[in-house]
């Protein structure tokens, strides 16, 4: 069965490395993320976290596992509907470092499986709130640096 994908990227002022970590220590979304206030779970590979995700002005749960880990460079989640012929949706979360210390954040989900194709216009328009994931990350960072200016 084909799959569908959908990518969003944004270059952000930080090390690659810097940016992975923010990002892998779930235990903090609370701090910075407004559309996952609510992360558990360490990542290593086949560890389930368990996420709360406001949708709609909604808290959802979600608990994605860990399939594969490339430490500083990226880390695919994975969340199997059923079974994999009905529906699974990964989320890959890549960290490619530019020049000036400068990284650009690219965040692709793949879905497949007979849900996903027959929702795929529905769920593609949830991948927009991580637009905002992205915009409060930016200025989390933000204001770490002007932190770190002024010590």
């Amino acid at each position: 069965m084909k799959s569908k994908t959908y990518s969003i990227s944004k270059v952000i002022n930080t090390n690659s490395e810097t940016l992975f970590n923010i990002v892998s220590e779930f235990e903090s979304y609370s701090n910075w993320n407004t559309i996952i206030p609510n992360a558990k779970g360490k990542l290593r590979e086949g560890t389930e976290l368990q996420l709360v995700m406001k949708i709609n002005g909604k808290n959802r749960p979600f608990n994605p596992t860990v399939i594969s880990l490339e430490r500083n460079k990226r880390f695919l989640l994975s969340k199997v509907f059923l079974s994999k012929r009905i529906g699974e949706l990964t989320h890959q979360f890549e960290f490619k470092e530019l020049e000036n210390n400068q990284t650009e954040f690219v965040q692709t989900w793949t879905g497949k499986g007979i849900l996903v194709k027959m929702m795929w216009s529905k769920i593609q328009n949830g991948f927009s709130d991580f637009e905002i994931f992205n915009n409060d990350l930016t200025e989390y960072i933000e204001k770490r640096n002007a932190n770190k200016e002024l010590s």
